[in-house]
């Protein structure tokens, strides 16, 4: 009940605050400033920001433009006359010369002659002391919203001019001059691209048997080998033994791949390549013990990728 009675009182967020206690830093409304400005701008009215006002009229009228070229003229006959009258500071006198300087043995009985200076319509509050604090601020604002009495309008759409036609170009006059004067000024046609023969290799070039070409690896075989020691089990001889037959249907120069893993610094990576090194050269040497010559066989190491996993190592054939 107690709830349900605060809850209708000021509303469930109010009670909220009150009986956990957030409320208890909130301004006094008897004392806080702008209170009474607050009410009142809660109470009134807001404007609607989806309505929009009529355009506005910026086009003068006919009598508008006649009455405004009059004051002009007005205006410049006052300010010709004036000026012919000879009136103090204008074009005809001339400038006005700057007042001269007061003597120093007149210049105290002139400032004393002088009327004192009036005093300011508002008092200026005396100064307080370090200590004092400021004076009380009125706690309501007196200001009020400006009103707007006419709003700017929108110059009126204008008729489009008419659309207008180019004249005719004139045609030129027929040339007194000869056809064949007429004909050399005319551009000349381009000459016909030139056909170069074909080259032909000299005697010497000609005599030199053709290049060789790299030998074309064909990968007959891959084993998969942590790093470290080489263990050849059951598949490995059998894949070794078939390398073996295919080397001696057709004897060829044979060549072990193994594939280093990555290394952070420069030492791992030599490290990683020694390895890798040492993994082909362990191979090398089953297909050695497996009959194919040791001069047909050749190592190397290479940095591994995604299709070449670091440990793994292939035997290749050379044509």
């Amino acid at each position: 009940m107690l709830a349900a009675a605060l809850m209708g009182c000021n509303g469930p967020i109010e009670a909220y605050r009150s009986l956990s206690g957030i409320d208890k830093n909130d301004p006094d409304p008897a004392t806080a400033p702008f209170t009474a400005n607050l009410d009142k701008a809660e109470g009134g009215g807001y404007p609607n920001l989806a309505t929009v006002p009529s355009p506005p009229t910026l086009a003068m009228t006919v009598a508008e433009r006649q009455k405004l070229a009059q004051n002009l003229a007005g205006e410049r006959t006052s300010t010709e006359a004036k000026d012919a009258a000879g009136t103090p500071g204008s074009p005809v006198n001339g400038p006005v010369p700057p007042r001269p300087p007061i003597p120093p043995s007149i210049a105290a009985p002139e400032i004393a002659a002088l009327p004192p200076p009036p005093k300011p319509e508002t008092p200026v509050p005396p100064m307080r002391k370090a200590d004092e604090p400021p004076a009380p601020q009125p706690p309501e604002s007196t200001l009020q919203p400006p009103q707007i009495a006419n709003v700017p309008g929108v110059e009126s759409s204008r008729p489009a001019p008419a659309q207008g036609h180019p004249a005719a170009m004139p045609q030129p006059a027929p040339s007194a001059l000869p056809p064949e004067a007429v004909q050399s000024g005319n551009p000349r046609p381009a000459p016909p691209q030139a056909a170069l023969p074909q080259a032909k290799p000299s005697p010497e070039a000609a005599a030199m048997p053709p290049a060789r070409l790299p030998p074309a690896a064909t990968t007959v075989a891959s084993l998969d080998m942590p790093p470290g020691l080489p263990v050849f089990g059951g598949v490995e001889q059998a894949r070794l033994a078939g390398i073996v037959a295919q080397y001696q249907a057709n004897p060829r120069n044979v060549r072990v791949v193994a594939y280093a893993e990555p290394g952070v610094g420069s030492a791992e990576q030599l490290n990683a390549f020694r390895s890798a090194l040492d993994r082909a050269q362990a191979v090398a040497k089953e297909l050695t013990q497996a009959g194919i010559p040791a001069g047909k066989i050749q190592t190397e190491a290479a940095p591994s990728s995604a299709i070449a996993p670091a440990g793994r190592v292939e035997v290749q054939l050379l044509q």
